[in-house]
């Protein structure tokens, strides 16, 4: 019946809310659900007679209620388990598709290509064991072997045993080569029918292009560290790996440092400082130069252009969510510990005066709360709005995806709502637990999935 009320009390809000925002729904609506790990996966998990499924943020069903316990594992793919003990569970598709058979643990998904079954058998040695038991008759477990999957085939290509891994990954310049470590520190790379060369690097911690020289008298020139192939003959100095493939080097003349792509391209020529390994947004990379004082400023590099987007003028750039720097077309900027916004061209959108101690950053909003407890939000584009209903910013996770333009904030009572980047109340306060915002707007009140328009 509650959850019925509360539907009805939201329907309502379509009729009184300003033009700035609709709620749609419920979209979706289940007894049970979980979103524990929708940050990462884009859906929630539901459960009917004790049989979990999936959803999308739209409320679209992707799988229908099957398995008995389900787990995001990385890439798209979900660990699917229906009975206890070792060795139970399958590496499952959004859709329910099994990839492996029931057969293993724990599973490495290490990128869209690969990912890596665990067997296990249990032990009462800890000094023996890889894994922490916590029921049933053993303490702990030791890894039996290692299947490595191909996923784009649902394929299985091979088997390491525990000595032959220790740690594994996909290499990040050539989509169809996986780098292992063994256990004694020896790398491997193996292609998609697990045949073995010995790359030209240490550890897969190191970039996956080098410069070296075939004999003493030719020159260095650039290569693949995991086939060896040559790619150019340009030398290089000082590689460094960056996400993406990506790989920065030092330019000796210039004493700056540029960015190449995974086939040994330049794709920033030796122009900054410093350039940082994350990659933003897909196509960003920050980067740095010294002032006149000799401090380090950051701006942004955009791989799309091959142009300086924002000029190294800041001292450092705040990011919502997994490696997310532009939220609603807005970045946080930091400039002698205030913070501020510019848009995507640069242009200061809201004056860089906010204290980072004294303000909470979610996405397109700054908040804060004062010592008489009264909470004001500053968006984006500069607006300060104070919230007078309002004794908390409940936003779940500071950390979700979504970008900040919507906000869940709590009254005196303990009752929750919502309201936008300038203090619009989108949906009243008329939920009684904490309700959570995510990507594309979707707002998941704990039972229930509806839609906020902008």
């Amino acid at each position: 019946m509650m959850k019925r009320i509360l539907a009805l009390v939201l329907a309502c809000l379509l009729l009184g809310a300003a033009a700035l925002a609709e709620v749609t729904g419920p979209l979706f609506q289940s007894d049970r659900m979980s979103d524990s790990d929708t940050d990462r996966s884009g859906t929630f998990t539901y459960t009917v007679d004790r049989l979990e499924g999936l959803v999308d943020l739209s409320g679209n069903v992707l799988m229908e209620p099957q398995f008995g316990d389900l787990s995001y594992a990385g890439e798209g793919y979900y660990e699917a388990t229906n009975e206890g003990g070792f060795n139970t569970s399958a590496l499952v598709t959004a859709s329910g598709e099994a990839v492996t058979p029931f057969e293993y643990s724990d599973f490495d998904v290490l990128s869209p290509n690969w990912a890596i079954g665990v067997v296990l058998e249990g032990t009462n040695d800890k000094d023996a064991s890889d894994y922490t038991v916590v029921f049933g008759e053993y303490d702990y477990a030791v890894i039996v072997r290692n299947d490595v999957f191909y996923l784009p085939e649902k394929k299985l290509v091979g088997t390491l045993e525990r000595a032959q891994l220790n740690r594994a990954s996909a290499s990040a310049t050539l989509e169809n080569w996986l780098l292992v470590e063994d256990r004694a520190g020896v790398l491997t790379a193996y292609d998609t029918e697990m045949n073995a060369v010995t790359p030209l690097m240490s550890s897969s911690y190191d970039p996956e292009l080098i410069v070296k020289s075939d004999n003493e008298l030719s020159p260095k020139a650039l290569y693949s560290a995991v086939t060896g192939e040559k790619l150019s003959d340009k030398a290089y100095e000082s590689l460094s790996k960056l996400d993406g493939g990506y790989t920065s080097f030092y330019d000796r003349d210039s004493r700056l440092y540029g960015i190449l792509n995974n086939r040994g391209e330049e794709v920033c020529p030796p122009t900054f400082g410093i350039i940082y390994s994350t990659l933003l947004d897909g196509h960003y990379f920050r980067v740095a130069n010294t002032d006149e004082n000799n401090k380090s400023l950051s701006g942004l590099y955009d791989l799309e252009t091959g142009a300086l987007t924002i000029p190294c003028a800041y001292d450092n750039f705040y990011m919502y969510g997994s490696k997310h720097v532009i939220n609603n077309g807005y970045i946080c900027v930091e400039q002698d510990g205030k913070l501020g916004y510019i848009d995507t061209e640069g242009n200061v959108t809201c004056p860089i005066q906010y204290n980072r101690d004294s303000v909470d950053y979610f996405g397109c909003t700054l908040g804060a709360t004062d010592m008489t407890g009264a909470v004001t939000i500053v968006a984006a584009d500069g607006t300060v709005t104070q919230l007078p209903d309002v004794t908390e910013l409940a936003t779940k996770n500071k950390l979700t995806q979504a970008d900040g333009y919507y906000l869940v904030v709590k009254n005196a009572e303990g009752n929750y709502g919502v309201v936008d980047w300038h203090g619009n109340q989108v949906v009243d306060f008329v939920l009684d637990y904490s309700a959570s915002v995510y990507d594309g707007d979707c707002l998941y009140t704990g039972s229930s999935i509806y839609k906020i328009e902008r």
